[in-house]
């Protein structure tokens, strides 16, 4: 995967030793706020936004649908691996380098999977990681099924939501067994429907959000058909906008 222009340089040596890129920024300290540990009461952002909507983050939303790409393909290069599908299995904003030229890197991959291929009928077999932690995660995975590749496109949902946003989801939930609950209910995290009138770009960036987040990850689409789409919105956007930095072909 170093071939990758998307994916951090790592070299292997002797089994044990690793020399990975430098790369100096964490793309979470720009993307999401950390005042009051990230935790904040429905009632304060209401009232930020009682006016109109008020990002926690300065992003322009073409530098939102630019950067939500990028992570996208990203992952695209795991899930679409030539010898067989990586699962990253742990897709948070940390995990996203900012380079000084202003692209993302991603890394860490301690938790990655490489998924199995059931020869006699010619399919991956899912994997099951036993109890989950922490609120970024799919339903799924607190629900202790069997998984595969998909846990990675409901996590990147969480990633638009904090693009979007400058939030995490559940900002104002501080106990992660209730965020569980919620999600195995298939209860998700508020989305303010101003969003979708506030740009052409956050409009489509709520639709491929709410694609990534469907329940059943069998129905959820596909982290392809994730880069197909955030292209052409680019595509669209840049018609409308007469702004890209990327190359969207």
């Amino acid at each position: 995967l170093t071939k990758s222009p998307r994916i951090m340089n790592i070299y292997g040596h002797c089994g044990f030793s690793v020399t990975a890129e430098v790369v100096p920024i964490e793309f979470e300290e720009v993307v999401v706020d950390h005042g009051g540990d990230g935790m904040y009461s429905q009632k304060k952002v209401e009232k930020r936004n009682q006016d109109g909507i008020r990002p926690y983050n300065d992003f322009t939303p073409t530098e939102k649908l630019e950067f939500a790409l990028e992570m996208a393909e990203s992952l695209a290069d795991l899930h679409g691996f030539e010898d067989g599908v990586i699962v990253h299995d742990d897709v948070q904003l940390c995990q996203w380098l900012h380079t000084t030229d202003g692209r993302l890197k991603l890394g860490d991959f301690n938790r990655a999977t490489i998924m199995q291929w059931d020869v006699e009928n010619e399919e991956y077999c899912k994997f099951n990681n036993g109890e989950a932690y922490g609120n970024y995660r799919s339903p799924e995975e607190f629900a202790i099924k069997n998984l595969d590749e998909k846990i990675d496109v409901f996590s990147f949902g969480n990633n638009i939501y904090a693009l979007l946003t400058g939030l995490w989801n559940f900002y104002d939930v501080d106990d992660d067994g209730e965020v569980h609950t919620m999600l195995i209910d298939q209860k998700l995290a508020y989305v303010d429907p101003r969003f979708k009138k506030r740009s052409y770009a956050e409009k489509k960036l709520v639709e491929l959000m709410e694609k990534c987040w469907i329940y059943n990850p069998d129905d959820r689409i596909s982290i392809f058909e994730a880069v197909e789409f955030l292209r052409n919105v680019l595509k669209e956007n840049a018609a409308l906008n007469n702004t890209t930095r990327i190359n969207t072909s």
